[in-house]
């Protein structure tokens, strides 16, 4: 069976390089876009993208995109993530190249190509995305749908109803919701459902020793201590190769931008339907844990063993 076609659009946090790695695996990757999303420094995120798309293997254009949110000028890092978005994880010397094209020009690019069939897949703050529909209006009408890591059924993580990747640009992700395009969600309610146990950990990395056993842990550094260790974009690629392990359900999504309180507040309307209002979002609730631990652990060994 032919691989689903993909792009992928990363902010250069640490979780984003097990994303790669499992696409590499269940995905016909096209391209890899960048924006700085999250970190401090948003030099960070190209760094960490390239080294991450190297250690991936993934042979495919890389594209630097937006270094701030579409309508403000900073940004902060978050409560939870470390300065560097990587946990000062060694990456090869010899990192993925960028190509001379933007990120939405290569969104673009590529959404024509597929003629129809691409899916965007979001592992961070969907700044560059929102940038191509803003400047092609009519690339909604070519995407397939749009599979994005953030927002929450329920609470958040940065704030009591947001979560991160919304709350750094929730400009963007309205204007991508408004855009007409299907949706998919990987929110923190089901990032929080695929969360592993120590004992989950253990049998991930049994018998792996070598750099990407080592990234996988410290993946897991970039949580703090006692928080859920879990890994958002890993769980959105095996909800696109693998989507009988995963339940999802439909729900009405809006995005709450005016409120400083609750800025980047996803809100699923639950009880009703508004008058042309659709349930155009495919929400993932719940996974088959079992599949997923085996799926990294396989990975991970497969990965090890090029070495």
């Amino acid at each position: 069976m032919s691989k689903i076609p993909v792009l992928i659009d990363t902010d250069g946090q640490m979780d984003s390089l097990w994303g790669l790695i499992l696409a590499k695996r269940l995905l016909d990757v096209r391209a890899v876009t960048v924006c700085a999303g999250k970190n401090e420094n948003p030099e960070h995120s190209f760094q960490n993208a390239a080294g991450f798309a190297a250690m991936a293997g993934l042979d495919c254009k890389l594209s630097a995109g937006s270094r701030r949110p579409v309508l403000t000028r900073s940004r902060g890092a978050g409560r939870r993530f470390l300065p560097d978005g990587k946990c000062g994880l060694p990456l090869p010397a010899e990192g993925r190249e960028y190509e001379e094209m933007q990120a939405w020009d290569r969104i673009y690019e590529e959404a024509k190509a597929a003629e129809g069939e691409l899916i965007i897949l979001c592992f961070g703050p969907m700044t560059n995305l929102a940038i191509a529909i803003f400047k092609y209006p009519e690339i909604g009408s070519m995407i397939k749908r749009v599979a994005f890591v953030g927002g929450s059924y329920d609470y958040g993580d940065v704030s009591a109803v947001a979560e991160a990747n919304m709350a750094a640009d929730p400009e963007a992700a309205r204007a991508v919701f408004q855009s007409g395009v299907k949706m998919e969600m990987y929110g923190y309610h089901a990032e929080l459902k695929s969360a592993f146990s120590n004992a989950e950990i253990g049998r991930i990395v049994d018998g792996a020793n070598g750099p990407y056993t080592t990234a996988f842990a410290m993946s897991g550094m970039s949580h703090k201590p006692g928080e859920p260790i879990y890994y958002g974009p890993a769980l959105a690629v095996m909800g696109l190769g693998m989507p009988e392990k995963v339940i999802f359900e439909r729900h009405n999504i809006f995005i709450e931008t005016k409120s400083d309180l609750c800025r980047g507040r996803v809100v699923p309307l639950t009880m009703y339907t508004p008058l042309g209002h659709p349930k155009d979002t495919r929400v993932a609730m719940d996974l088959d844990k079992e599949a997923y631990v085996n799926l990294l652990k396989e990975t991970l060994a497969s990965y090890e063993s090029l070495d």
